[in-house]
């Protein structure tokens, strides 16, 4: 088999017993607190993502860095050197300019290690969205797959990824600057909880709104069912700290489907810096 590792960056949000399973590995992020600056090896603890989302609760500021190419070959070097090939899976273009980081990175890591093959895809997803497609790519990895295969694989793939979400607060997208304060404050003002998706260039789009968590949880579910491929029956439910929200949905499924295998995680502090608290994400592969 082939010499290659899967990596992921930390805006990845994937269950823990598939990144042990098939060893993935992955790329840190920078995320600040107020002034405190902190840098996401690894996942968190439940009790450590429980800190964060109260900080956040409690009005504290948070914020994420992206990773500069510098970043990328200091990390990755010893990959280099070494000769084990590297199929990185990226943060969307859309929501962040990791991608083209990553792809100067390789430039400069193949120029200088002759032997050394970094293949670089643009998700063009968040959170459990990766995740899937990590797990594919792995599956993919374990029955032989070539790297430069998988990386054909995983492009095409990457245009049948699903997100469905809603936000508890649209406050924390506003500093963002994804939507208007106005809708923000009417959305918060009539518990309007906006339903949104990743479009196909990766960026965030509002496809509806529905009033409060229940009915914000069958839009989820509904959109799921509309769109699903059955012959990928496990998907990603993430949450930002709720997950009463989170099992509402998984609930929902298993009464329609009870075969349907779901991973549940909290999402990680580079995307609940932007979604924030009480966010609630479905994952899939599309028809």
């Amino acid at each position: 088999m082939e010499n290659y590792s899967i990596f992921v960056d930390l805006a990845c949000d994937i269950d823990k017993d598939i990144i042990e399973k098939y060893d993935i590995k992955f790329i840190p992020m920078n995320y600040s607190i107020d002034d405190n600056e902190y840098v996401s090896k690894s996942y968190l603890t439940i009790d450590e993502m429980k800190n964060f989302y109260n900080k956040m609760r409690d009005g504290h500021v948070t914020k994420t860095s992206q990773i500069t190419p510098f970043s990328y070959v200091e990390y990755l070097s010893d990959y280099a050197k070494r000769g084990e090939n590297i199929l990185y899976l990226t943060l969307s273009s859309g929501l962040s300019n990791t991608y083209n980081s990553a792809l100067l990175a390789k430039g400069e890591l193949e120029d200088e290690y002759n032997d050394f093959k970094m293949m670089v895809v643009d998700s063009k997803g968040a959170t459990g969205g990766i995740g899937l497609l990590a797990e594919i790519a792995s599956k993919n990895k374990e029955n032989g797959m070539s790297l430069e295969d998988n990386y054909k694989f995983m492009d095409s793939i990457k245009n049948k990824l699903k997100h469905w979400f809603y936000v508890d607060d649209l406050k924390y997208l506003k500093r963002g600057g994804r939507v208007s304060g106005s809708k923000a404050f009417i959305a918060q003002t009539l518990n309007i909880k906006p339903i949104m998706c990743v479009d196909e260039e990766g960026k965030l789009t509002a496809i509806g709104k529905k009033i409060g968590s229940k009915r914000s949880a069958m839009a989820l579910v509904e959109k799921y069912f509309e769109t699903r491929d059955e012959k990928y029956n496990f998907i990603y439910i993430d949450h930002g700290d709720d997950i009463e929200s989170a099992n509402i949905v998984k609930r929902l499924i298993l009464e329609r489907d009870k075969n349907v295998i779901i991973h549940m995680t909290q999402i990680c502090p580079v995307i609940g810096s932007h979604s924030g608290p009480g966010t609630v994400a479905l994952c899939h592969i599309s028809k």
